[in-house]
């Protein structure tokens, strides 16, 4: 801990270098963002606390979204920050660390237009004019202008109530992406489910009592199972939001696994083992935080949607791991075999990048241990890799 604190300052003296720098420094930064608030003086507590750990945190506003973002490092490097969220999450209490890409710092500002102003022309008399008695004078045309009309904006149908619900991670309020399922009862085969942090037409339950049984779904979070009380939900509102909408809150608790690292962006495609493009951030910033720390060793699981077999597509003898190559060759394989594929892929990837392949182990874990339900709308988050950390 006492070596990654003498990192921790030494690199947050770089980003406040990096801060006194702002006008010349590029429009996107690297953030390594460890709380966000609403309320600045949460964001306050929050930094306090942190820098009371060891860290020498600092917040800084997103002025889009109206929020304040706690970070420990500013750097335009995106693989330095990739690898020092990393480190983060492995070595500390936050193992929520994420990377916000964008500029914070920028104060809101409410532009107030000038009054405009108003200039009085002279008040010019026309001359009499001399209307003979035997004159007529017309007066001017009506000019009529047809007004097209304004057809009003047709108005959602609701069937049911609108809701909106939020998970919220207990430790330091972040939003969290998930799922929230609504059954009859906590015996019932049938749910409903909906994405978290969305407006949703919630239809009433049909039993006497007037309420649901909810089941939260969220990666690295242990499940919440309570009543939702659909007649009187106001109780356990926070306030109303832009359609009607009643915010409900909700609290989850991380799910405390170890020294596991949870990869956000290290995703594949549908049965295969090539990755999405935007996984190589994050494994470039393990493969740094590696060849950094030497002492380091990992294992690397694979996991995948489902456990039946499938027609598996595979990098063959191609090492372009991002993107799909006439190399590849299908084949029919397991679930289990999917994921063992997926976890050397990895690897071969971190090799390439100068890890010695004798400081990491893979292990295919198939589709045993899905963070969604197979037909979820979140299903392809269960295509995924999990770094945990044998010895640092």
């Amino acid at each position: 801990m006492k070596a990654l604190k003498v990192l921790l300052c030494a690199l947050t003296f770089a980003s406040l270098g990096t801060s006194a720098l702002a006008q010349t420094a590029p429009d996107n930064q690297h953030y390594v963002t460890i709380g966000v608030f609403a309320v600045h003086e949460n964001a306050v507590r929050f930094t306090a606390r942190a820098n009371k750990l060891g860290f020498n945190a600092q917040y800084a506003i997103n002025a889009p979204r109206k929020l304040y973002y706690v970070y420990l490092l500013e750097t335009p490097d995106r693989r330095k920050a990739f690898s020092f969220m990393i480190k983060i999450r492995s070595e500390s209490e936050y193992k929520d660390a994420w990377l916000f890409i964008g500029k914070l710092g920028q104060e809101v500002v409410t532009e107030v237009p000038e009054a405009p102003v108003v200039i009085t022309p002279p008040i010019v008399t026309p001359p009499p004019v001399e209307v003979k008695k035997d004159s007529v004078v017309a007066p001017p045309p009506v000019v009529k202008v047809d007004t097209p009309a304004v057809k009003p904006a047709p108005k959602r149908v609701v069937k049911g109530k609108l809701f909106m619900f939020r998970f919220l991670n207990a430790d330091n309020g972040n939003e969290i992406r998930g799922e929230i399922h609504f059954a009859e009862s906590d015996k019932a085969t049938q749910y409903q489910a909906f994405k978290a942090d969305e407006v949703i037409d919630l239809p009433p339950p049909r039993n006497s009592a007037g309420q649901y049984f909810v089941t939260t779904v969220a990666p690295g979070y242990k499940a919440s199972e309570t009543t939702f009380n659909f007649k009187d939900p106001l109780p356990v509102s926070s306030g109303t939001g832009s359609q009607g909408e009643l915010i409900i809150p909700l609290s989850l608790e991380r799910a405390r696994r170890g020294d596991y690292i949870e990869f956000n962006n290290v995703n594949f495609y549908r049965n295969s083992v090539v990755m999405h493009p935007e996984s190589q951030g994050e494994l470039d910033g393990l493969a740094d935080l590696m060849k950094e720390h030497t002492n380091y060793k990992v294992r690397i699981h694979g996991h995948c949607n489902g456990t039946e077999a499938r027609d598996i597509i595979t990098l063959g003898t191609s090492s372009k791991y991002f993107e799909s190559d006439v190399t590849n060759v299908k084949k029919k394989g397991s679930a289990k075999e999917l994921t063992e594929l997926r976890a050397e892929a990895v690897r071969r990837y971190l090799v390439s990048q100068g890890v010695a392949v004798e400081r990491m182990l893979t292990k295919g874990e198939g589709g045993k241990m899905m963070v969604y339900p197979q037909n979820s709308v979140y299903a392809n988050y269960n295509d995924r890799v999990e770094v945990e950390v044998l010895k640092h």
